[in-house]
């Protein structure tokens, strides 16, 4: 085999590993462990509950917010089941303390995003971001998508969202 070939199958080999791991990378953002075995499938699907009884400005909001112990305690004052996961639960309830929940979803402090300008205005659905929450039982723990320049790019193109830089650049 040539050297120009050779070099020409190393060159489209590596563009090759750089394509697919940049692939694998969006797929493999961290996990974290939450303080909570909190059960999404059970509250929205089983209780009827929907994403702005917990997160509360979802729609009205830039953020959405991350249940706080109050708003846990709406429904979870006293046991409602014999659950080991709401026990742990009730202990932050009533000892009035913050549930340290870990931010999985978040953007840089130069980025603004706001949840009211994509679910309210543009008509998002949770799911598309979140995942489809009335399938998951454990407490959200990696994002499923990417929430970076780019992936915020490719979503405004497919939805036919402006990319100018002053809308989300500050």
């Amino acid at each position: 085999m040539k050297l120009s070939t050779r070099v020409g199958l190393v060159v489209i080999a590596v563009l090759v590993l750089a394509v697919t791991g940049a692939a694998v990378a969006r797929l493999a953002w961290p996990s974290v462990e939450q303080p909570l075995a909190f059960n999404h499938r059970l509250h929205i699907v089983e209780l009827g509950n929907t994403c702005t009884d917990c997160h509360l400005y979802a729609e009205s909001g830039v953020r959405a917010t991350i249940p706080n112990v109050e708003v846990c305690s709406f429904c979870h004052e006293e046991a409602q089941t014999d659950s080991p996961a709401e026990a742990a639960l009730l202990e932050f309830v009533q000892a009035g303390e913050p549930i340290p929940w870990k931010k999985v979803y978040w953007v840089p402090e130069h980025v603004y995003f706001s949840h009211r300008r994509h679910t309210t205005i543009a008509g998002i659905e949770c799911a598309e971001c979140h995942g489809v929450m009335e399938e998951k039982e454990q407490p959200v723990s990696r994002r499923e998508v990417p929430l970076t320049m780019e992936g915020c790019m490719d979503c405004h193109d497919e939805k036919g969202a402006s990319n100018d830089c002053l809308l989300c650049h500050r």
